[in-house]
């Protein structure tokens, strides 16, 4: 593969975690009733607007499968050459996924729909915990290749850093979810800290990709 298209199979890596958590962002706050803190990004799937809360996760979830291809074409040996790629590529499938099977109404939203349980919300929670989950595990896999190389000066530090934040914020939510269902805390702010756990892995990758884009001819990427 040239490095043309190397490159341009790179690019979704920044165009995603802008184009994703901006256009979350933005519904979330402009959607009457919608409460960013407490609200997941899931549930913009669901509602009069739910159509763009779909369309986020699929448009992003093919972008990065395509990004894993690129990941995989550029870095072809050494720590993290397998297994960062197939996590992208999981995290790309886990977002279609989410997108194809809508999480059930809970949590008051949408307004007037009571809470269920079906086997779309079934799978749903599946792919969120494959969203997440891989977010987290590509960040600590790919700390490994940075171990001792002076043109990644700093990134195993950082690269561990943002798969504790991904891991910590989405345990954080999945208490206050259950706090919020359970009545013991009503109105807990889970949808804050999936918005932060998904902001941390989507950093990461973001300024991966850009650091990638700007390396040449490096030894230990080729």
């Amino acid at each position: 593969m040239s490095n043309v298209w190397k490159r341009r199979l790179l690019m979704p890596g920044v165009i995603v975690p802008i184009f994703l958590n901006v256009v979350t962002t933005v519904d979330a706050l402009t959607r009457p009733g919608f409460n960013l803190f407490r609200h997941w990004i899931s549930h913009q799937s669901l509602g009069e607007r739910g159509w763009i809360g779909t369309w986020n996760l699929l448009i992003s979830g093919f972008l990065v499968c395509l990004f894993a291809i690129g990941l995989k074409q550029t870095i072809r040996s050494g720590k993290g050459a397998v297994w960062g790629p197939i996590l992208i590529g999981t995290y790309g499938l886990g977002l279609l996924l989410a997108a194809l099977f809508p999480i059930d109404p809970g949590l008051d939203w949408p307004p007037g729909e009571p809470a269920g349980r079906t086997a779309s919300g079934s799978v749903h929670d599946l792919a969120g915990a494959l969203v997440f989950g891989s977010l987290t595990a590509v960040c600590f896999v790919m700390s490994r290749r940075f171990k001792n190389d002076p043109q990644w000066k700093g990134w195993r530090t950082y690269s561990i850093a943002s798969g504790a934040a991904v891991f910590i914020a989405f345990v954080l939510c999945s208490v206050f979810v259950a706090m919020d269902y359970s009545n013991t805390m009503p109105g807990a702010p889970s949808g804050l800290f999936e918005r932060i756990s998904m902001v941390a892995g989507n950093l990461w990758i973001l300024l991966f990709t850009i650091r990638l884009l700007n390396t040449e001819q490096s030894p230990n990427l080729e």
